[in-house]
């Protein structure tokens, strides 16, 4: 049986995204499953934005969130915590991590996914879900879900 929150949960992180409802059903999730939320860089909407608040609805109260102005002060706060990031264009997928307690997973702008330089400093940290040749990706919100709840049903599962 899974039981949430985790004692150390998983954490999800977007960079510079720019949907207000995808981010507002992303927070949505963290507050669900108590998974602290980092929102990273510029974001491309205001969560004032009604469709932001629609996305979100009455979750706001259960969101662990923080806005990171600069990756640095991103890269400050998960310090110690490793952080997989979530791309297309990894090798490995979502199943093959061996997910920890209190974990990152970071997913980039959906317009243009995370930064070249970012994912080439740690390729053993790329990580993409499964999906038929000749799809070329999933919503935001969808990856995060799914992304999120694997890591979480992988610590669920363990002995404690």
């Amino acid at each position: 049986m899974i039981s949430l929150p985790l004692a150390d949960p998983i954490h999800v992180a977007l960079y510079e995204p720019e949907i207000p409802p995808n981010a507002g059903n992303v927070a949505r999730l963290c507050g669900a499953t108590g998974s602290p939320l980092h929102l990273i860089g510029r974001l491309g909407f205001s969560f004032t934005h009604p469709r932001a608040k629609r996305a979100v609805m009455d979750y706001w109260e259960d969101v662990d969130y923080t806005h990171h102005v600069a990756w640095s002060d991103f890269a400050g706060a998960v310090a110690g915590r490793r952080v997989w990031m979530l791309t297309t264009k990894a090798e490995r997928t979502l199943w093959d991590a061996d997910f920890a307690p209190g974990d990152v997973l970071l997913f980039g702008p959906e317009s243009r996914g995370l930064p070249e330089d970012l994912l080439a400093r740690d390729p053993d940290r790329c990580l993409r879900i499964p999906m038929r040749p000749g799809a070329r990706s999933l919503n935001l919100a969808t990856s995060a879900g799914v992304a999120l709840y694997e890591a979480v049903r992988q610590l669920s599962s363990r002995p404690r």
